[in-house]
């Protein structure tokens, strides 16, 4: 039976085999920074993607062929650290975490239709995946706090066209509790419906 089309697949292999390569760049990156300083950075970069592309040379195919079988441990990990690299790509904006949530969603949904689970079963994993996702979303908005703080940002002073005001050690509590209590709840309930959107939009029985 045939599991998933080429479109998917590609899209798998892309999720799975970009991990390694930047995993490598950076711990290279990091690595090299800390004992032979920034201008060892450039002589390092390029050769930093080399044992990424070998992991996924060897490890790639059988990854993509068993990706709605994975273990729960090791997609929460690879979930943990796209959700690092996503935030500091977003420069402390969480805005890409929030694509990983549903991209999290949608393949829950794959993943219970590909294993005949029923609608009870169905919902427990949605709830789950979107639980997860929200917590790891407080993570985030931890790191974020602990970012801004590192930054100086309490007493900072925006000066805008339309308010001014000074960042002070109330307001800065006030927005980290209220904006994280959003951040992590539009998290939920966006895995939970890319989850249950998805599940309608596939067939009842069939391939994937």
């Amino acid at each position: 039976m045939k599991i998933m089309n080429k479109t998917e697949s590609v899209i798998l292999g892309m999720f799975f085999g970009v991990g390694p390569i930047v995993f490598c760049f950076l711990a290279t990156m990091v690595t090299a920074s800390i004992f032979w300083g920034k201008e060892a950075l450039g002589p390092w970069a390029l050769w930093s993607l080399v044992p990424g592309v070998i992991i996924d040379i060897l490890f790639l195919k059988k990854w993509v062929r068993n990706a709605y079988r994975m273990n729960n441990k090791i997609l929460a990990g690879i979930y943990l650290f796209y959700s690092v690299v996503a935030l500091g790509m977003g420069m402390g904006l969480p805005v890409l975490n929030f694509v990983l949530g549903i991209m999290a969603g949608i393949y829950s949904a794959r993943r219970t239709h590909f294993a005949g689970a029923d609608q009870q079963s169905r919902n427990q994993v949605f709830k789950k995946t979107a639980v997860f996702c929200a917590a790891v979303m407080a993570v985030m908005c931890c790191l974020i706090t602990l970012w801004a703080i590192a930054g100086k940002m309490i007493g900072y002073r925006f000066e805008t066209s339309f308010l001014s005001f000074t960042l002070t050690v109330p307001i800065f509590f006030a927005v980290v509790l209220i904006g994280g209590a959003v951040l992590v709840l539009l998290q939920y309930r966006l895995t939970l419906t890319a989850a249950k959107i998805t599940i309608k939009l596939l067939p009842a029985t069939g391939n994937l």
